[in-house]
């Protein structure tokens, strides 16, 4: 993996591309971007027919252990790679070690290894283990085992212990990577910790990009997803800066919380790159739907967020709508207005109403199809505001967005 800085904003940012060589193919992707989330290897909800319907699909899928820890032996005498046993031979694989969306069952990990959860409970990953796993995947971005169980209750001494063992895990997979002939090409990705202590999160990042790393996974603010506004934390701001002004400028900056398209906004001008887009599936499963309206016209407001005559632009624009609300009943009106994705092109806010009225599997069709290419979309649309210098614009919109209710 290569990554090259071609912008810095003034007010935080930077615009980026990582260059990947994956089975004699060469993939350019621009960041700040998000991976396509996963569960078992394919996106919630979505046969692969129907994951074609969605555009603006990212290059890289994350894939979590724990879907996979119980069926290695399968994978393995498959004889094929994680990526052709899924059927997305076309994308790269992110091999991540919890799955984004859920929160993280605390208190099981030791010095000894990381535990995971499957359908079967609980696995314990020594980084053995871990890395025969891997091989078994043969991902292209392999993520460092790592203790990440702290949150911002987590004392002086647990976050100390998070960054010891995640050091210790690191050493002993940099040495398997290098003596295995499967995951040599595989770029890795070092796991920073340390909840939120200061001292012990700049050791972290001091310490790991001394590894022969090529990129880094922030993590351990938060166990797992627990719908909290992370980036709105003074506090988780103040660590998040100092800990990425120890990190090398050209190597990406990741973090897998869910995040809304704002959200997103705030870390990026933080200093993050690389995103999960767990966020749109975490809506779906809700029954709701992202109806953000992130579209800047083509000449800039005179201020961010201001009419030509400098007073407020109002918007009735909400960014999320829960179709679960009863007053969806004979609304025949696409889920979005101006969205072009096959869900608001083909069915209406009460037909989706009546299928989570009636608990039907294709209400979550329809809403992932929906969320998922929005939630894409947005991605572009954010690089194109920080070409211009429009981001500050496109954050204000979006704040207003944030605090209606649909």
């Amino acid at each position: 993996m290569n990554f090259n800085v071609e912008l810095v904003h003034a007010s935080g940012g930077r615009l980026g591309k990582i260059v990947q060589i994956a089975n004699g193919r060469t993939v350019t992707i621009d960041t700040p971007m998000c991976t396509l989330f996963t569960k078992g290897g394919s996106v919630p909800y979505l046969s692969l027919n129907m994951l074609e319907r969605v555009k603006f699909i990212p290059e890289i899928a994350t894939m979590s252990i724990n879907s996979f820890v119980e069926h290695v032996d399968s994978l393995r005498q498959s004889g094929k790679r994680l990526a052709e046993f899924t059927s997305m031979k076309n994308k790269l694989i992110f091999s991540s070690l919890h799955d984004a969306s859920l929160p993280l069952q605390s208190g099981k990990n030791d010095k000894s290894g990381v535990a995971v959860w499957g359908r079967g409970g609980k696995t314990m990953l020594d980084p053995a283990t871990y890395m025969k796993i891997q091989e078994a995947i043969q991902p292209d971005w392999l993520l460092a085992l790592s203790d990440g169980d702290t949150d911002v209750e987590s004392t002086e001494k647990r976050a100390g212990k998070a960054v010891d063992r995640t050091l210790d895990f690191l050493d002993e997979i940099v040495s398997a990577r290098e003596k295995s002939q499967v995951l040599k090409s595989s770029s890795l990705i070092g796991v920073l910790v340390g909840g939120f202590s200061e001292r012990h999160r700049q050791r972290s990042a001091t310490e790991t990009s001394a590894r022969p790393v090529h990129g880094f996974l922030l993590e351990g603010f938060q166990k797992g997803n627990t719908e909290e506004s992370l980036v709105d934390d003074e506090s988780f701001q103040k660590i998040l800066t100092k800990t990425i002004g120890c990190l090398p400028e050209n190597k990406p900056r990741l973090m897998e919380t869910p995040w809304s398209p704002l959200q997103v906004i705030k870390a990026v001008k933080l200093g993050i790159d690389v995103f999960s887009s767990a966020y749109p599936h975490t809506l779906a499963e809700k029954g709701h739907a992202m109806t953000e309206d992130f579209s800047l016209p083509q000449t800039p407001a005179p201020k961010s967020g201001e009419g030509e005559n400098g007073e407020e632009v109002d918007t009735n624009q909400s960014a999320v709508m829960d179709l679960n609300d009863k007053k969806f009943f004979g609304d025949f009106s696409p889920v979005l207005e101006g969205c072009h994705c096959y869900t608001c092109a083909t069915f209406t806010r009460s037909y989706i109403h009546h299928l989570l009225n009636t608990s039907e599997l294709l209400a979550h069709v329809l809403l992932t199809i929906h969320n998922f290419e929005h939630y894409f979309l947005f991605f572009h649309t954010l690089r194109e505001a920080m070409k211009s210098d429009r981001i500050g614009e496109l954050e204000n919109k979006l704040s207003r967005q944030q605090k209606k209710e649909k």
